[in-house]
């Protein structure tokens, strides 16, 4: 028959409503018409009855009313999940059942010994009570259904029911086996392995929290990683699926609705990955054996092998020196001194005549394999493997390949197995465009940034190749790290409830982590501190994008030492937002320079505060007024003489001036203070209500400029010999300060391909939204430079 399909199932996952609920929907959306489930032997320390064998073998007075215990919840579990009639069938098995058991734990009771036909019996007792309850389950579930001994179904049967449950599946952990053997004796179309644990990915899911599910395997890929240590292949239980060529699919009873990974004869062979999987095997020792009087007798690998073939001791890996001085061979760690004292042993002759020189043990390593059926004839994949582990800082021990070329094996310290895992999987399935992202300063910008990131990046992924994990969040206090990611629109929560305490190294390490194709910083504070950490990370090859100010104004010789190693590392630091928020203000000066165009003079209404105050000013209200009324929405600092002072329009200034390559310092340049000297030292709350002493100065100026026709605004300038300055200044009406409303920057370049006619750019100098978008152009803008399709 072509029409069956066979589960091996753990009989512990039927024992409820919830997981006999899973299984049928399990059985009715399968594509056959036949279903066999293979039962694992039941497991529950509750409800199993081997461990009453041995208390009746020590005669312990509590054996009847565990007896009397187990037969209660037994009852209780049928008659909670089975109504009338169905359930008093199973419930008439269950009695006599116990009442079989009660004979022979009175015969163990007597000679105090336990047979294995009696461990055998308990054992099934229980598996076919499993299986009578999922049956009529089924049954009630419309689902046609009958049980079968394992032994039974070893003989011809022909399977005529809809569901068939199979139980007494031999020894516990073979279940699978016997479902394979199974399938092959009814031709099935393929047998479905569930497991409790996780699905089959490419590298340890504890280890490698990005690690992807496999979807196929080839039986080789499948019996390698086996071998190197997959948690849910067995091979032994493969063995009946090769044979009869039958598909095996490895699915999680925990997550239904995955297909997981399939098994077959040749595998996928147009998947696009070389490699399909990383394993590792933990606590190994490398044996090495030295000599010079090994180079050309024949029969000393010979000798070595058999010698620990006759000890019972298993090598994992061999790896020969091809000049022949030395055999090195891997082996469990608590093998290593006995495996060591069996070669001395073979060898002691030699080692009497020094031919070879030591014998020695080295423990501590784990062996880790990369797998894959196409490796075989595929230039640079084992460069690949070699040289990503060289990056992440692992040193290779020992190396060995089969001659198939199915895995490439390396022994490398235990302690450095996490860190070559994921530069592995980092290197063979991450995108090359992926980005190992941290966010410092998850306030107005940064929390906006998060919110705009979490709106794009499924079509960021699917459309330009670029792949945002934002592995680390932190404010002045706290951080939040995640190796696989932080879901951005999702993350405050997170945040307040798992946040520790700030650690700046820490975090710099996590977020450059080395098995990232690219790593980067978001520095969306106003800290210097912080600014003075740039040139760091730009060395530890983490690029920085920032709206601060702060390193763009710091002193000349850290600003240069900062642009210097960008250049020299590779690395970009990226502050579009320091002048005019989300406005292309720092790219297009930059083009304009690098194009070769010579820039006269720059003229910037830049302050979306100031610009805010001074075209609302029309002598109608007091100054004063106005800016009570712009702290309330938020547009000035929480000390609105931060903006008053003129120093964040002097600040923008000087980083436009240094894109001209000027060398002058923020104190170089002359900043007229909007803030009375009167007000300049009293505290906050005491300012705001002596606030009306900055009237008279700013109704004079403005009655200046209204004389003249002319419009009041604060503006930066830079001249063409590097005169730089931040004033009140007065425009006609025509000149594109005063046409300015609202927060608008506004930045004038005359240039000489724009002499007559200033190239002008405007809109929105303030706000959130506008910044954080700047800021997410700079991603995007570094996302084209390491190559993604934008």
């Amino acid at each position: 028959m072509n029409d069956i399909r066979v589960h091996a199932v753990e009989s512990i996952n039927l024992v409820s409503q919830d997981g006999l609920e899973k299984l049928i929907r399990i059985l009715q959306s399968s594509g056959e018409a036949h279903q066999v489930v293979v039962l694992a032997p039941f497991t529950d320390v509750n409800l199993e009855l081997n461990n009453l064998l041995h208390v009746a073998m020590q005669r312990d007075e509590r054996l009847w009313s565990m007896q009397e215990q187990r037969f209660t919840r037994w009852t209780a579990l049928v008659e909670d999940l089975l109504a009338v009639p169905a359930g008093t069938k199973v419930l008439d098995r269950i009695k006599q059942g116990f009442a079989d058991m009660e004979d022979i734990l009175r015969s163990i009771w007597l000679v105090q010994e336990i047979s294995e036909g009696a461990k055998r019996y308990a054992g099934a007792l229980c598996d076919s009570w499993v299986a009578d309850i999922a049956c009529h389950w089924a049954n009630l579930h419309d689902l046609s259904s009958n049980l079968l001994g394992y032994a039974d179904s070893q003989k011809k049967h022909s399977v005529e029911e809809a569901v068939l449950f199979v139980y007494g599946a031999v020894k516990d952990g073979q279940s699978e086996y016997a479902a394979a053997s199974l399938a092959a004796q009814l031709g099935a179309v393929g047998v479905t392995f569930w497991n409790n644990s996780s699905l089959l990915h490419n590298a340890d899911h504890r280890e490698v929290p990005s690690a992807l599910v496999i979807r196929s395997l080839s039986y080789a890929e499948a019996t390698e990683l086996s071998f190197f240590g997959a948690p849910i292949i067995h091979s032994h239980a493969l063995v009946p699926a090769i044979a009869a060529s039958l598909d095996v699919q490895l699915r999680c009873w925990k997550e239904e609705q995955d297909p997981g990974t399939i098994i077959s004869k040749h595998g996928d062979q147009i998947e696009p990955n070389r490699v399909k999987g990383f394993s590792i095997i933990h606590d190994i020792a490398l044996i090495n054996v030295e000599g010079a009087g090994m180079s050309g007798v024949i029969g000393i690998a010979s000798r070595l092998f058999s010698a620990m073939r006759k000890a019972s001791i298993s090598v994992v890996l061999i790896s020969q020196a091809s000049s022949e001085y030395s055999i090195c061979f891997a082996v469990p760690e608590h093998e290593a001194e006995r495996a060591c004292a069996t070669a001395k042993k073979e060898f002691a002759p030699e080692l009497e005549a020094a031919s070879i020189q030591s014998i020695e043990a080295e423990t501590g390593l784990a062996v880790l394999a990369a797998v894959g059926q196409q490796m075989t004839g595929q230039a640079g994949v084992a460069g690949k493997f070699f040289s990503s582990l060289g990056k992440a800082g692992v040193n290779v021990i020992a190396i060995a390949q089969g001659s198939s070329e199915t895995n490439i094996s390396a022994v490398i310290k235990g302690s450095d197995s996490k860190k070559a895992l994921r530069a592995l999987h980092a290197r063979f399935f991450l995108s090359k465009r992926a980005i190992s992202v941290g966010l410092l300063g998850p306030g107005n910008i940064g929390g906006t940034l998060l919110q705009q990131i979490s709106k794009e990046t499924i079509r960021l992924k699917e459309q330009f190749g670029l792949d945002i994990h934002i592995r680390g969040i932190a404010n002045s206090r706290k951080m939040l790290l995640d190796q696989d990611g932080i879901d951005p629109g999702d993350w405050k929560e997170r945040f307040e409830n798992e946040a520790v305490e700030l650690d700046q190294d820490l975090f710099t390490r996590h977020i450059g982590a080395t098995y990232f194709p690219h790593s980067l910083i978001i520095d969306c504070t106003t800290s210097s501190q912080l600014a003075e950490q740039y040139v760091s990370w730009l060395e530890s090859g983490i690029h920085v994008i920032t709206p601060n100010k702060k390193a763009g104004t710091a002193p000349m010789e850290y600003y240069q030492r900062l642009l210097e190693t960008s250049m020299r590392t590779g690395k970009r630091f990226l502050y579009e937002t320091t002048v005019g928020a989300g406005l292309p203000i720092i790219w297009t000066l930059k083009d304009l320079v690098q194009t070769g165009d010579t820039v006269h003079r720059i003229e910037g209404i830049v302050s979306g505060t100031l610009a805010w105050l001074f075209s609302s000013y029309d002598g109608s209200v007091p100054f004063s007024a106005l800016v009570r009324q712009a702290k309330e929405m938020g547009y000035t600092e929480p000390d609105p003489r931060d903006d008053l002072s003129g120093m964040d329009v002097g600040r923008k200034t000087v980083i436009l001036a240094r894109e001209l390559g000027y060398s002058l310092e923020v104190e170089d340049i002359p900043i007229q203070s909007l803030v009375p000297e009167s007000l300049d030292g009293c505290s906050p709350s005491e300012f705001m209500e002596r606030l009306e002493a900055i009237d008279p100065v700013i109704e004079a100026a403005y009655k200046e400029a209204v004389a003249k026709g002319e419009k009041l605004r604060y503006v930066g300038i830079v001249d063409e010999r590097g005169n730089c300055s931040a004033s009140l200044k007065s425009y006609a009406s025509d000149h594109p300060f005063a046409q300015a409303s609202g927060t608008d920057n506004v930045i004038c370049f005359t240039t000489d391909r724009y002499l007559s006619q200033p190239l002008v750019i405007k809109g929105p100098g303030a706000g959130r939204e506008v910044t954080a978008g700047g800021v997410f152009s700079d991603i995007l803008r570094l996302a084209a430079y390491l190559g993604a399709r934008i």
